[in-house]
């Protein structure tokens, strides 16, 4: 999962949940009671982000006041769903979805330390997202980005946008730099790479959109 404060890759996100956690089985029972949700499986629904933030808005407003008071820098020592949820939705600007597991193993144990204070592990992957590419680069640069793609056999000629697995993707990018060694190269390519590798372990579907005009 991408850590940095600002992320506007991120649309759909995988969480668990915890049904030993008395916080976390409260949130489950509000958003399965809640009309916007979709089943997906007997432990796993799906809503939409904006839906969910006024849930958690709405019901645990004690708590994220306390946020508010004590500051997140301080709140993490102690932290519930509720301010990993909060932060979801501070840092993710184009979070749509989020999908919810409930995990039903009364054993399993998510306390961690962190500066040798027991806080909480939570669980969160994203598992879709966009990067444009006009975000990215200056007009002028486009039009040889896309040349070099099309060249890498990444894209084909006249195709604007396309769905990768994220870590497809960058071998693909990686190869063609290795195989073709030059700055322009490297300056051109090493941007897409840049955006998208804090998101390599989650290997999340990506979608690739090369030119404003085709931006869905």
């Amino acid at each position: 999962m991408y850590t940095q404060e600002t992320d506007k890759f991120t649309e759909i996100v995988d969480i668990t949940l915890y049904k030993y956690n008395s916080i976390d089985l409260k949130i489950w029972g509000l958003v399965k009671r809640n009309i916007g949700h979709k089943q997906l499986s007997e432990n796993s629904i799906i809503i939409r982000a904006d839906i969910l933030k006024n849930i958690i808005n709405t019901t645990f407003r004690y708590d994220l006041n306390k946020i508010d008071a004590i500051g997140e820098g301080v709140m993490h020592k102690e932290a519930t769903s509720v301010y990993f949820l909060s932060h979801i939705f501070k840092t993710m600007s184009k979070l749509n979805w989020v999908k919810i597991t409930l995990n039903k193993n009364a054993s399993y144990n998510r306390l961690t330390e962190i500066d040798e204070i027991k806080t909480i592990k939570f669980s969160i992957k994203t598992i879709r997202g966009t990067l444009r590419l006009f975000d990215v680069f200056r007009n002028e640069e486009l039009t040889n980005v896309n040349r070099l793609l099309i060249h890498a056999g990444i894209l084909k000629d006249g195709e604007y946008f396309k769905v990768f697995r994220l870590q497809n993707l960058l071998q693909s990018i990686d190869l063609y730099i290795s195989e073709h060694n030059s700055s322009d190269t490297i300056s051109l390519l090493n941007p897409i790479t840049l955006k998208l590798e804090a998101f390599e372990p989650d290997n999340p579907e990506v979608l690739l959109i090369t030119d404003i005009k085709s931006d869905i």
